[in-house]
C-alpha cells in the first residue's frame, strides 16, 4: 500500500495503487469465513473504511444521480465496496488529482485509486432468537456487494411486508370544525352536506368521473374538533388539496381545511441537477408562470450535493403534468434542466414496538416496548428522550434502531426488492417502483420494478380495441366466400349489424339530448332559486329598514309630546298665574280690565294647545294601526310566495 503522508494526512482518504488494491481484496476474501474469531486487519484499513449504507426510504431519486457523484458528502456520507464494479471509484479526468492538490503528479500518472471514508466492517453476531417476530437472524458480512448470493441478515419476508412495500396510501384529508362537533350524528350530517356542497363543482372539474364521491372511511378526533377522511379516489384527493374549494361554512359550523402538502407520485416530476445558486423561490415563480396548476415546488431530501440538487414539483392538473413530462426539459434562468417522472422506492414495514422489520405493532409479541434510541424498555421510568443512542441491530451509536441507514434495515430492503424481482406478478399494473442502487445486483442495471406481464396484457387489449375499426366509416374486409349462400348470409349479417348500430346510435343520441335537457332545466332551476333567495334577502333587508324607521319616528313623536305640548301648557299656566297676581295688585279699573283681557286670551291659547294635543294623539294611533296592518299584509304576501315555491319543489 502506497500512502503519501506528506501530501495528504487526512485519515479519511488513502491512495492505493493497483497492486495494493489487489492484495487488499485477497485479504478480505481470506478473512471472510473466520466465524466467531476476531478478524485482525491492518489498522489503516479498519480505521478508514466503514460501510454506512443508504438512507432507505428517504426521497432520494438515485436514478437521477450521476454515478460519479455517489461519493459526495452529505449529512451522512455514503460508501461503496471495493469489490463493487463502480466507475465512480476510478479517477476520471474530471475528478483526477493534479499537481499541488491532494497527491503528487507521480501518483496521478500511475492511475491510483482514491477511496473515501470506507471501512470494511466485518460483523460476527451470535445467533439470537427474536421473540417479537419469531425468526432467527444471522449476521454475516455487512457489505455493499450487490451480488444476489450475498448472505444478508435473513428475515422471513411475509406477504404483509411485500404488499406494504408497494402500497401507496394517499394522505388523510383533515378538516377543523369551529365550534367543535358534540356528537357523531352532527358530524355525519356535516360530512353529507360537505359532499353535497362540492359535488357540482367537482363534476365540472371532472366530467368523466361517474362514481359517487365520498370517503372510504372517516372519523373524529377525541376532542371533536377535527375530522379525518381517507379516500382512494385520486381525482377527489387532488380536488380536496385546494383549500379554496372547501365551503367556508356549513349550517352553523365553520370549516378550516388542512390540505395535504404533497400530491400522489403520478402527479409528480423531478427536475434533475438544478444548480445550487438558483434559489428555490425563483424556480417556483418560473414554473408557476408557465403551469398554473403547480401545487408544490421543493428540494428533494438527500439530493443536495456541492453544486446541484434535484427539485420535486407537483401538479394538480394532469395536462400540465403530461406537458412538462413530454417536453423532457424545462428552462430556468435561460438554462435547460432534464425533467423525469417521480418513482417512489419500496417502503419498509417496521414495528413501532420492537423496532424490527417485517410486522406491525398489532402483531408484535414482545412483552414490552423498546426504545428506538437505546433499545431498552421505554417504561422503565428513565428519560428516553435523552438516553444514549445505540442501534439494537448493529450496535452503532450514530443512528436509531429504526433508521433506514442501519445495515440490518438495508438488508431487509434488499430482500424485499429481491423477492419482488422474483414475484413481479404481485405488483398492480399501474405501480412502478424505483430500485435503489444498493439493491441492484451486479450485471443488472434495471432501475424500475413493475409488473411487465400485466402491462403488456393491457397494451395488447388496448391495441386490439383500437385496431378493430380504424375509422367509423371503414369495415374490416370480409373473408373470401365459398359460395353464394355464404355471401347472402354475410350480407344479411352486415345489414343486421348496421341496423343494430343505427338503432343504438339513435338511442344514444336520444339519451344525450335528454341529459342535456335535464342539465339545462337543472341550471334554470338553480338560477331561479338563487334569484328567489336574493329577493328574500332583499325583503328581509327592507323589513329591517322599515323597523328602524318606525323606531326613529316613535322616538321623535315622544320627544314632541314631551317638549312641545307639555312645555307650552306649563308655560300658559304660569302666565295665567302671573297675570292674576298682577291683577290683584292694581287699584284702577282700567288696569284690571286690561289684565282680565290678557288672562282670557292666555286661557284661550291653553285650550287650543290641549285640543291640538288630543288631535295629534288620535292621528298617531290611527297611523300606527294602519302601518301595522300594512306590515302584516306584506309579510303574509311574501311568505306565501316563498312557501308556494318550496311546496312546488
Amino acid at each position: 500500500m502506497i500512502v503519501n503522508k506528506n501530501k495528504w494526512t487526512d485519515p479519511k482518504e488513502k491512495f492505493v495503487g493497483l497492486d495494493g488494491l489487489t492484495n487488499l481484496v485477497q485479504q478480505l476474501d481470506k478473512h471472510a469465513d473466520n466465524g466467531n474469531n476476531n478478524v485482525h486487519m491492518d489498522n489503516n484499513i479498519s480505521k478508514n473504511y466503514q460501510n454506512i449504507g443508504d438512507q432507505g426510504n428517504m426521497e432520494i431519486d438515485e436514478r437521477n444521480m450521476n454515478i460519479n457523484d455517489k461519493n459526495t458528502e452529505q449529512h451522512h456520507k455514503r460508501s461503496r465496496n471495493l469489490t463493487e464494479v463502480d466507475e465512480g471509484v476510478l479517477q476520471s479526468p474530471k475528478n483526477r488529482r493534479t499537481l499541488g492538490d491532494f497527491g503528487t503528479k507521480e501518483q496521478n500518472n500511475r492511475g491510483s485509486f482514491i477511496i473515501r471514508n470506507q471501512n470494511y466492517h466485518h460483523r460476527n453476531v451470535t445467533t439470537e432468537t427474536r421473540t417479537s417476530n419469531h425468526y432467527q437472524k444471522q449476521c454475516s458480512i455487512a457489505s455493499n456487494n450487490l451480488n444476489e448470493n450475498i448472505d444478508f441478515n435473513r428475515y422471513n419476508i411475509n406477504e404483509q411486508s411485500i404488499s406494504y412495500a408497494f402500497d401507496m396510501h394517499l394522505p388523510l384529508i383533515t378538516m377543523e370544525c369551529k365550534p367543535k362537533l358534540k356528537s357523531k350524528d352532527i358530524a355525519t350530517k356535516l360530512i353529507m352536506l360537505f359532499f353535497k356542497e362540492i359535488e357540482l363543482d367537482f363534476r365540472k372539474q371532472h366530467p368523466n368521473h361517474k362514481k359517487p364521491i365520498g370517503f372510504e372511511r372517516w372519523w373524529q378526533d377525541a376532542d371533536g374538533v377535527r375530522i379525518f377522511g381517507e379516500t382512494k379516489d385520486v381525482d377527489l384527493f387532488i380536488y380536496l388539496c385546494e383549500a379554496k374549494r372547501y365551503p367556508n361554512k356549513i349550517e352553523n359550523t365553520y370549516i378550516v381545511p388542512d390540505p395535504p402538502k404533497r400530491l400522489p407520485p403520478q402527479n409528480t416530476v423531478v427536475i434533475k441537477f438544478v444548480r445550487n445558486d438558483i434559489e428555490l423561490e425563483e424556480i417556483r415563480n418560473e414554473i408557476k408562470d408557465r403551469y398554473k396548476s403547480t401545487y408544490t415546488v421543493e428540494n428533494m431530501l438527500g439530493t443536495l450535493r456541492s453544486n446541484n440538487r434535484h427539485v420535486r414539483v407537483d401538479f394538480s392538473d394532469k395536462k400540465d403534468y403530461d406537458s412538462i413530462l413530454n417536453s423532457g426539459v424545462i428552462g430556468v434562468q435561460g438554462q435547460l434542466f432534464d425533467v423525469d417522472e417521480y418513482l417512489p422506492a419500496p417502503k419498509i414495514l417496521i414495528c413501532t414496538k420492537c423496532n424490527e422489520p417485517g410486522h406491525t405493532k398489532k402483531q408484535c409479541r414482545l412483552s414490552f416496548e423498546k426504545c428506538r434510541r437505546c433499545g431498552e424498555n421505554r417504561l422503565d421510568n428513565n428519560d428516553h428522550k435523552l438516553c444514549s443512542i445505540k442501534c439494537q441491530h448493529c450496535g452503532s451509536g450514530e443512528h436509531f434502531s429504526n433508521d433506514h441507514r442501519c445495515p440490518s434495515i438495508l438488508d431487509f430492503r434488499r430482500q424485499i426488492v429481491s423477492e419482488l424481482r422474483k414475484r413481479p406478478n404481485c405488483l398492480p399494473p399501474q405501480v412502478q417502483l424505483f430500485i435503489p442502487v444498493d439493491c441492484r445486483p451486479i450485471g443488472n442495471s434495471t432501475k424500475i420494478l413493475n409488473n411487465a406481464s400485466a402491462s403488456s396484457t393491457s397494451q395488447k387489449i388496448n391495441c386490439l380495441t383500437n385496431n378493430n375499426f380504424t375509422h367509423n366509416s371503414e369495415w374490416p374486409s370480409l373473408p373470401a366466400a365459398a359460395n353464394s349462400q355464404q355471401i347472402l348470409s354475410m350480407s344479411a349479417i352486415g345489414k343486421q349489424l348496421i341496423a343494430e348500430q343505427t338503432i343504438k346510435s339513435f338511442s344514444n343520441d336520444l339519451n344525450e339530448l335528454k341529459q342535456d335537457y335535464l342539465e339545462e332545466q337543472r341550471k334554470i332551476d338553480q338560477r331561479f332559486q338563487e334569484q328567489l333567495k336574493n329577493i328574500q334577502n332583499g325583503w328581509l333587508a327592507i323589513q329591517n329598514q322599515i323597523s328602524t324607521q318606525n323606531e326613529m319616528i316613535n322616538t321623535t313623536c315622544t320627544l314632541i309630546d314631551d317638549i312641545l305640548f307639555d312645555s307650552c301648557i306649563h308655560l300658559t299656566n304660569m302666565m295665567v298665574a302671573i297675570v292674576n297676581e298682577l291683577n290683584n295688585k292694581v287699584t284702577t279699573e282700567e288696569e284690571k280690565k286690561r289684565y282680565s283681557s290678557i288672562d282670557e286670551h292666555i286661557k284661550i291659547m291653553s285650550r287650543k294647545i290641549l285640543d291640538k294635543k288630543q288631535s295629534y294623539y288620535n292621528y298617531q294611533e290611527q297611523l300606527n294601526t294602519l302601518m301595522s296592518q300594512q306590515r302584516t299584509a306584506a309579510i303574509l304576501t311574501m311568505n306565501s310566495i316563498f312557501l308556494t315555491n318550496n311546496v312546488q319543489q
